[in-house]
């Protein structure tokens, strides 16, 4: 019997994948495979002109990756770690996420004022919907029935029905509003004002309520909650820092320095850290969560900007 619990554990562990990390390069046209424990870049996969926003499905073993320039999303296979398939799309697509039940990918087409809504399993299906002055940053509610879209020159969160794909309410927040995020309960929303060096909180259980406003480091780019949604971290490109913010009081508790213009971040549960990719300085900056510390620093491509949730791990 216990020969059989070690078998049982032993495959058990093989089948689970370390947490990797799949940074977009936009200088190289290339993304970083990142295999987060052994904290290493452990493939280098080429796709469209100019990569930006990237999104991952467990379920699908699918990595989508948005490339600006040719209009193009790059679907790689997470399991081979290849481009499977490219996806045309008319226009300049920037921001992505995936609905958490696997079904939609949502686009943010930056110079079109648009949202595509692609189906996963027949991606020919393609619905959209018109916004805002350049959407940017996206983000699906827990039971996918939500879209959240940064209107970035609009200063507006788009609140869209997915099912219908249809503009439900327009939320003012801070100017130039960029990436955004939820909490893992789904409760609050997370708006990046680059202009006002903010972050605009939301408390979607109080549709009525004023967001709350929370300064941060010089313009700010993308949001990331931990695990239990007591921290908040805050890229800042200007100032090359993270922002943490304290969830219960919303204040500020401290400004990590990291890499030279940093960008997208994600947050690695398995191993309790913070991803971020650093533009600048072509490389990706390991915060450990405990203790709000930089402890690795890893070389990736050209311009590193990873923009979205990009972090695949067993747990998801």
């Amino acid at each position: 019997m216990k020969n059989f619990v070690w078998f049982l554990a032993l495959c058990l562990c093989a089948c689970q994948h370390p947490p990797l990390a799949y940074i977009t390069n936009q200088g190289d046209n290339t993304v970083s495979v990142i295999d987060t424990q052994q904290q290493k870049v452990t493939q280098t996969i080429t796709v469209g002109k100019a990569p930006v926003g990237v999104a991952v499905s467990k379920k699908l073993q699918r990595v989508y990756v948005t490339n600006v320039e040719d209009g193009s999303i790059s679907v790689i296979n997470s399991a081979t770690q290849q481009v499977i398939q490219t996806i045309k799309v008319t226009g300049s697509p920037v921001g992505i996420a995936l609905s958490p039940d696997d079904q939609t990918l949502y686009v943010a087409d930056w110079y079109s004022d648009r949202i595509l809504a692609i189906n996963t399993a027949h991606t020919e299906q393609t619905r959209e919907l018109m916004v805002g002055k350049a959407p940017a940053g996206l983000v699906v509610s827990l039971d996918s029935k939500v879209l959240y879209v940064a209107a970035r020159d609009s200063n507006q969160i788009v609140v869209i029905d997915t099912q219908t794909l249809s503009i439900q309410k327009r939320i003012d927040v801070g100017t130039h509003p960029f990436g955004v995020a939820l909490s893992r309960n789904g409760k609050q929303l997370y708006s990046v004002n680059v202009y006002d060096n903010t972050i605009s909180i939301l408390d979607l259980t109080k549709p009525d309520k004023q967001p709350d406003l929370v300064k941060v480091g010089e313009h700010p780019y993308c949001v990331v909650t931990n695990t239990d949604d007591t921290k908040l971290y805050v890229t800042n490109t200007q100032d090359d820092t993270v922002s943490v913010i304290d969830l219960a009081s919303n204040k500020l508790i401290t400004n990590i320095n990291v890499g030279m213009t940093p960008e997208g971040l994600s947050f690695n549960k398995a191993l309790n850290e913070v991803i971020v990719a650093n533009w600048g300085t072509n490389n990706v900056s390991i915060i450990n969560a405990a203790t709000d510390k930089v402890t690795a620093t890893i070389k990736t491509g050209d311009k590193s900007r990873a923009f979205g949730q990009f972090m695949l791990q067993a747990n998801d």
